[in-house]
């Protein structure tokens, strides 16, 4: 068993493909995008007889305090969806983590943050966390990608899968189709920038983050390459209402990006985009959609409850991953990150619920 820098593509693709816990965000073409942005990239694989039997991708990314330390040149380490190995008791766990400990160092990385593609459903999920506990690592409270994911099971039939729709969702999809609402892949330049434009205006109106248009334009060139990627866009008369991108890996096809008009027209416009996203996954052979983020407690108020209304009209169930395990080498530096970004959280939740509360008091 030895452990190396994996280059090729198809084979770190191909091995994540086939594990139940391999996860998009750490396909090859992912690492090749937070290469973009500026950030290092690791890509670990554990060869048994030239066959990977585990694999890890890390991130090398600079630390955001709100100060700076003069003379630092702080890093931390990230491994999304990660690693993926068979079981608690493999072997190559512990020599991608042997490994991983060798780069932070040289990389003098304040942590190294693991955020698994296991659920807490998972029958050996307590010990996975032993596991994890026993090689040194803490829990930590806040994540990266969201705890808490909308799921739903491709694997019957559309008119099942239709039938399954929450009664008032399929009304909507047929008013839209009434109404003479189209769904249309994009096909120009001029498509994707009505797409980012539209996107945009939704990232204000909702308050997330955006990445710029160059990065959604990479992401959608390198996945559309093996033809896993779709932009579609949903019009009536020519006004555009929706758009979505998708993105299948292996079985998974997930829920990447989505945005809608704020000009009311008089019913729901992103019901209709959202059926069109599953036939394309049912299509291309995908067992499971993930939806992604939801809130990670399920209560009315929280961040994103009527994204999680909207997701779960279309029928499926929640996945709650284990919580982010965090490996710490530079504990003052760590302490003061954590500290920082709880701020920062709690300051964020606590605009979310006076906005709900005052959104409540005038129903």
């Amino acid at each position: 068993m030895k452990v190396g820098i994996i280059t090729e593509p198809e084979q770190w693709n191909r091995f994540l493909m086939s594990q139940p816990e391999g996860h998009l965000l750490q396909s090859y073409q992912w690492g090749e995008l937070v290469e973009q942005q500026g950030g290092r990239v690791y890509r670990l694989g554990v060869l048994e007889n030239e066959h990977l039997t585990g694999a890890m991708m890390l991130s090398v990314i600079a630390v955001p305090l709100p100060v700076r330390l003069p003379g630092q040149r702080l890093c931390w380490m990230y491994c999304s969806r990660g690693p993926v190995v068979a079981c608690p008791q493999s072997p190559a766990l512990e020599v991608l983590m042997e490994e991983a400990h060798k780069i932070a160092r040289e990389e003098r990385a304040v942590v190294l943050r693991l955020e698994p593609n296991i659920t807490e459903d998972d029958p050996k999920g307590d010990e996975w966390l032993q596991t994890y506990g026993a090689l040194g690592f803490q829990t930590n409270p806040m994540a990266i990608h969201g705890r808490r994911s909308w799921t739903l099971d491709l694997r019957p039939d559309m008119d099942t899968l239709f039938a399954n729709f929450r009664k008032a969702w399929r009304y909507d999809i047929r008013v839209a189709e009434r109404k003479g609402m189209i769904v249309r892949e994009a096909e120009s330049d001029a498509d994707f920038d009505a797409y980012y434009e539209l996107l945009q205006s939704t990232s204000k109106r909702d308050g997330f983050f955006i990445h710029d248009k160059e990065h959604h334009k990479e992401m959608f060139r390198l996945y559309a390459q093996a033809g896993d990627v779709v932009l579609y866009l949903a019009e009536l008369e020519g006004e555009l209402l929706a758009a979505k991108m998708l993105i299948r890996f292996g079985p998974w096809c997930y829920d990447m990006f989505g945005a809608t008009s704020e000009k009311d027209h008089g019913f729901p416009k992103a019901h209709l985009i959202q059926y069109r996203c599953l036939q394309w996954a049912k299509e291309k052979g995908c067992q499971y959609f993930d939806f992604r983020t939801i809130p990670e407690i399920l209560e009315p108020g929280e961040e994103m409850w009527g994204v999680y209304q909207f997701k779960k009209g279309f029928g499926g169930f929640s996945r709650l991953h284990l919580p982010t395990q965090d490996y710490v080498y530079q504990s003052l530096v760590y302490t003061l990150w954590r500290w920082s970004a709880q701020i920062r959280r709690n300051l964020r939740h606590a605009r979310h619920k006076k906005k709900y509360a005052l959104a409540k008091s005038r129903m």
